[in-house]
């Protein structure tokens, strides 16, 4: 099996593994459905959109997060160290529970 990067570690998560960066979870792979011989979905999300990838089994699963986590190294562990939550929008700084206001009802609007 490929080696990890210091502090780069596979635990159990749900029905597959894990690769995590400290407590951080960066990549889970599961069986994408429950039929004999299914193939694995794996996705990788650290702190962005999650991309997915289907993969034969849990080694490829395994084999493909640990090559990504060397080759994408300085990156991850960039990204991973900003201090902003996940679910926060970069661009307007809003998490999911913000309110909306509410638009204002034109049915009584006069047209003079």
């Amino acid at each position: 099996m490929d080696a990890l990067p210091a502090g780069f570690e596979f635990r159990d998560y749900l029905d597959g593994p894990g690769l995590y960066l400290g407590s951080e979870l960066l990549a889970n792979a599961c069986p994408a459905n429950s039929d004999p011989g299914a193939p694995w979905r794996l996705c990788i999300s650290p702190r962005r959109p999650p991309r997915y990838e289907f993969l034969a089994d849990e080694a490829a699963c395994r084999r493909y997060m640990a090559r990504w986590a060397c080759l994408w190294e300085a990156e991850i562990r960039e990204r991973i160290g900003q201090s902003r939550p996940p679910f926060v929008n970069p661009v307007s700084g809003t998490g999911p529970e913000t309110r909306h206001p509410r638009p204002r009802s034109r049915r009584h609007v006069r047209i003079e």
